[in-house]
C-alpha cells in the first residue's frame, strides 16, 4: 500500500495540498499557549472573551480590519477563527477566474501582461490595504502556487491595528517548518504552507495608516505611496464597507489609484450592498483605470477538503458555525499600459490546464463570458 501511495505522489506532485483549515488550528494553538504563558495570575481565561468575541463577530455584518478594533488578542483569534481561510479562498478564487478569463489560450496571450512579466522576471510586489494578518496575501501566494508560478514576493500592508504585525508575524513563522534527523517527517500540509511561505521575500512590512485619516499616508514620497507606487497587485479586502460615505475616503482612494504605475492590478472584494462599489468604480474610471473583470454578486462556498471539523476544538461553543459561504462583490481594476508580453514558451502545462478549467466553470456559471481581447489592454 505504501508502495502505491508513493506512486501516486510521484505522479501528481505539483498539486495544491488543502492545508489553511489545519494551519489556522495550528496557529490557534500556538498564539493561545504563547499568550496563556504570558498572562499573570490575576488576568481572565483568554477563552471566554474569545467566544464572545467569536459571537460578536459571527452575528454581525464584517466591516474589515480596518474598521473593527482588534487591539487585544481575543478579537485577533476570533477573526484568524472566522475570517481567514474563508478570505484567503476569496483572493485565490478572484485572482484564478480573473487571469483564465482575460487569458486566451490559443494565442497564448493574456490581459495580465505586465503582470507575467514580473512573475516569469522571478519577481512581483503586493500592496493590501486593510489585511489584518495578511489573509489577502497568502491568498495571492495560493493563486500564484495554484499555477506553478515561481517568483519572489515582496509584501506590505496599510492597517489601523498596529498589533496585527506581531500576531502575522507569528503565523509566517509556523510555516517556516524545518525538519532536522529527530524531528517527524513534515506533513503534506506543512510542505504546502512551507512552499507559500518560501515565495516571501522578507516577510510582510506593515504601515500604521487608515483612509479615514490619509494626511500621512500620501504624503509626497511617503513610504506608502513609495510602496503603491511599485505594486504590481494592490488589494482593496472589505476596507470600504464602512467608511465609504466619509469624505475623506474620496481624497485617500484617489490618491492611491493616481500612485499605481501602468500595468498593476487592483483586487476589490467587499460586500454587493452599500455604495463603496459604486465609488470604486467611479473613481477608478477617472484615474484611468479600466475593469477588467467584475462579478457584481460572486457565490463562493469554501471546497469540501477544507474539513470543518479540523477546527471543532475552536467553534464547538460558538452560538453559529464558522461561515463558509460568501456572497461578494469581486472586480479586478488594471491601469492600461500599452505594453505587451509574449507568454507563447513560457505558459506551463501545469498553467495552461488551470486556466482551461477555470475557463470551463465560468462558461458553466456565466453563459454569456466571452474572453477579453488583450490587444485593447
Amino acid at each position: 500500500m505504501a508502495i502505491d501511495n508513493d506512486l501516486k505522489e510521484k505522479a501528481v506532485p505539483d498539486q495544491p495540498r488543502p492545508a489553511v483549515y489545519r494551519f489556522v488550528h495550528e496557529a490557534l494553538d500556538s498564539l493561545f499557549a504563547k499568550h496563556n504563558s504570558k498572562k499573570s495570575e490575576d488576568e481572565e481565561d483568554i477563552k471566554e472573551d474569545f467566544n464572545k468575541q467569536c459571537n460578536k463577530l459571527n452575528s454581525s455584518k464584517y466591516l474589515g480590519t480596518m474598521e473593527q478594533s482588534y487591539e487585544e488578542m481575543a478579537p485577533r483569534l476570533a477573526y484568524l477563527l472566522l475570517h481567514f481561510t474563508q478570505h484567503t479562498y476569496l483572493v485565490n478564487s478572484i485572482l484564478s477566474d480573473a487571469y483564465a478569463a482575460c487569458t486566451n489560450l490559443q494565442s497564448r496571450t493574456t490581459v495580465f501582461n505586465e503582470l507575467m512579466r514580473s512573475i516569469d522576471w522571478g519577481r512581483i510586489s503586493i500592496f493590501s490595504f486593510g489585511g489584518g494578518p495578511a489573509a489577502d496575501i497568502v491568498g495571492v501566494l495560493m493563486w500564484l502556487h495554484r499555477f506553478g508560478f515561481q517568483t519572489k514576493v515582496q509584501a506590505a500592508m496599510a492597517d489601523t491595528c498596529k498589533q496585527w504585525e506581531g500576531t502575522t508575524n507569528a503565523m509566517l513563522k509556523l510555516m517556516q517548518f524545518e525538519s532536522n534527523d529527530d524531528s517527524p517527517k513534515p506533513t503534506p500540509q506543512q510542505k504546502y504552507t512551507h512552499n507559500l511561505w518560501k515565495r516571501l521575500d522578507g516577510g510582510v512590512k506593515y504601515f500604521n495608516s487608515s483612509l479615514k485619516s490619509p494626511t500621512g499616508l500620501f504624503k509626497s514620497g511617503s513610504k506608502e505611496m513609495v510602496a503603491i507606487g511599485q505594486a504590481d497587485i494592490i488589494t482593496l479586502p472589505f476596507a470600504l464597507s464602512s467608511v465609504a460615505d466619509a469624505p475623506e475616503t474620496s481624497n485617500a482612494l484617489q490618491g492611491m489609484l493616481n500612485a499605481i504605475k501602468p500595468g498593476a492590478l487592483l483586487v476589490y472584494l467587499d460586500h454587493t450592498e452599500g455604495g463603496q462599489t459604486e465609488l470604486i468604480n467611479n473613481l477608478a474610471y477617472w484615474c484611468g483605470m479600466r475593469r477588467i473583470y467584475f462579478m457584481k454578486e460572486m457565490n463562493y462556498v469554501m471546497p469540501q477538503y477544507e474539513d470543518a471539523d479540523i477546527l471543532k476544538s475552536y467553534a464547538k461553543d460558538l452560538e453559529n458555525p464558522v461561515p463558509r459561504e460568501s456572497k461578494v462583490t469581486a472586480i479586478v481594476y488594471k491601469k492600461p499600459s500599452g505594453y505587451s508580453y509574449d507568454r507563447r514558451m513560457k505558459m506551463s502545462r501545469r498553467e495552461q490546464n488551470n486556466v482551461k478549467q477555470a475557463q470551463i466553470r465560468l462558461k458553466k456559471s456565466n453563459p454569456d463570458f466571452k474572453l477579453f481581447r488583450p490587444s485593447f489592454y
